[in-house]
């Protein structure tokens, strides 16, 4: 807190500072000096509970002086603008709702253009409207662009944390969702063992039965077969229980024989609907029982897959027992629509454990013209597993997306003013261009007038518009006098304009007045 304060009071030094100084060299009273100061005082130690309101107690000021100082030798006082500007980008920072950001930053331009016109009464309309856009455009770089800024480095912040912390609740959820479907794999293949050895065992105790009553073995040899049999009984009870408690709880019993061959699957898979088709090559006799399964599990898997994921496609499983065992499984795609069907990608992790245990790999990818593919590779007789693939990580896609996101964003904050700007310049220029074309007054027009004339008369061959930026500060107008300036050719051609003074309803001065720098010389037309 104590840090904090002392932040506070070197922001305002910072920014009064700028107040003093401008004001002592301009000669400002001392009221209005203490004012800006006071309110800078208020904005700052208001900027970060009330952003919005801070930025009011400086831009409300900013506006009376700029209102007050328009088109006059006044001239304009910027010592504010800094502290609008760091205001607006702290209010932006301080996620400050678009639409009080926009309520401010809209009646306070009404309010510019509204007392311009008010207090200076002499300056026509044109004038007013031209000096107030230039404004404008202004206030989109040192006022909407800072906040936009703002906005964009909250919004970075925001996804910074919570977007991480999403993607890791994402990230640990997805590896669960991974784990549980390994672990589900490797319970079925405990399923798939005990039936296998558990049907070994059960032979081992039926041939040890058959020497326990064969009478021409001796006493001793029968009571060996006897212990024989007991352990081959003993080893299944056991086998069972450890399956038992490996077993997923929330598993149904399997409805298919547990030796179900791969022609059996997919004969019951084209029953059911399936557009299935099985091509097999090599010879299967050599293969051991946990490839086999293997084998079987990939195809099952595959087929529910395309069931579930492509309904109306036709599906080929190819099976190439050469020298490793090859299982291709793809689909020709979805012919009929697709509904939004849930998936967590675990049944391909339990595919991918299942293949790994026994030495394989296993690959499942979108095919380029059109389906889905899954291949498995196996040794035939099992081997080594090859070492586990790291998890993809959600929260790389997650970072992704927030960088995309966030460059989004900064486009934005730059983009926005400059082009909303650009706008506001063309429009500007447009207006000026129009308005220059509209007040020209021909020189022999200006000719042709005298001395005397009554203002109705001249008014007969004077153009629609006046001179926006007339060069009045090179003339000296003497009280009662209404003078108006016209230019002789278009914008940016020529450096004088006509000036036509009027008084008593009569014209009573003709002169032409420099703009450039470089005196007009101008032959043929009085002075």
């Amino acid at each position: 807190m104590k840090w904090r304060r002392i932040g506070d009071l070197g922001l305002w030094c910072g920014l009064g500072f700028l107040v003093i100084a401008e004001s002592g060299t301009r000669g400002d009273p001392y009221w209005l000096m203490a004012t800006c100061l006071a309110l800078l005082a208020a904005a700052v130690l208001l900027r970060r509970s009330r952003p919005i309101v801070a930025l009011a107690l400086v831009v409300t000021p900013e506006i009376l002086i700029l209102a007050y100082a328009m088109n006059t030798a006044f001239g304009v006082p910027i010592a504010l603008i800094p502290a609008i500007s760091l205001l607006s980008y702290l209010a932006g920072r301080r996620e400050t709702l678009l639409r009080h950001f926009v309520m401010l930053a809209g009646w306070a331009l009404v309010a510019l253009l509204a007392l311009g016109l008010v207090l200076h009464r002499e300056i026509s309309v044109g004038e007013a409207v031209l000096s107030w856009l230039v404004i404008l455009l202004l206030s989109l770089i040192l006022v909407a662009l800072p906040w936009l800024i703002g906005r964009y480095r909250a919004q970075q912040a925001l996804l910074a944390t919570a977007g991480w912390d999403r993607a890791e609740r994402i990230e640990r959820e997805h590896r669960m969702e991974i784990d549980r479907a390994r672990l589900r794999e490797r319970s079925r293949i405990a399923e798939d063992m005990h039936d296998s050895v558990g049907h070994e065992l059960s032979l081992i105790a039926l041939r040890a039965a058959a020497l326990e009553v064969d009478a021409d073995l001796p006493v001793r040899h029968r009571q060996a077969a006897t212990d024989l049999r007991e352990a081959a009984a003993t080893a299944t009870d056991r086998l069972g229980e450890i399956i038992g408690v490996l077993r997923d709880a929330d598993a149904q019993a399997p409805v298919v024989p547990s030796h179900e061959t791969v022609a059996d699957l997919v004969d019951r898979a084209a029953a059911s609907g399936l557009a299935v088709r099985l091509v097999e090559d090599g010879d299967q006799s050599d293969v051991s029982p946990m490839v086999d399964r293997a084998v079987h599990r990939v195809v099952q898997e595959s087929l529910t897959n395309a069931s579930k994921h492509a309904p109306g496609a036709s599906v080929v499983v190819t099976i190439n027992r050469s020298a490793d065992i090859v299982v291709q499984v793809v689909d020709s795609g979805a012919t009929q629509t697709v509904e939004n069907v849930p998936s967590t990608g675990s049944g391909l992790a339990g595919l991918t454990e299942r293949v790994r245990l026994v030495g394989g790999t296993l690959t499942a990818a979108q095919r380029s013209e059109g389906g889905f593919e899954v291949v498995a590779r196996i040794p035939r007789s099992g081997g080594r597993q090859e070492p586990e693939q790291p998890v993809e990580s959600a929260t790389a896609d997650e970072r992704a997306d927030v960088r995309r996101r966030a460059r989004r964003g900064l486009i934005t904050a730059v983009a926005a003013p400059l082009v909303l700007g650009s706008v506001i310049g063309v429009v500007a220029m447009g207006y000026y261009l129009v308005a220059g074309y509209s007040a020209i007054l021909r020189p022999d027009q200006f000719d042709a007038l005298r001395i005397g004339q009554s203002k109705e008369e001249v008014e007969r061959v004077l153009p629609a518009m006046r001179m926006l930026d007339p060069p009045s500060e090179r003339t000296t107008t003497p009280d009662g006098w209404d003078c108006r300036f016209y230019r002789p050719d278009g914008p940016f051609s020529i450096n004088y304009a006509y000036r036509l003074c009027f008084a008593d309803e009569r014209l009573v001065a003709k002169d032409v007045v420099q703009t450039g720098s470089v005196p007009p010389t101008i032959e043929g037309t009085p002075r």
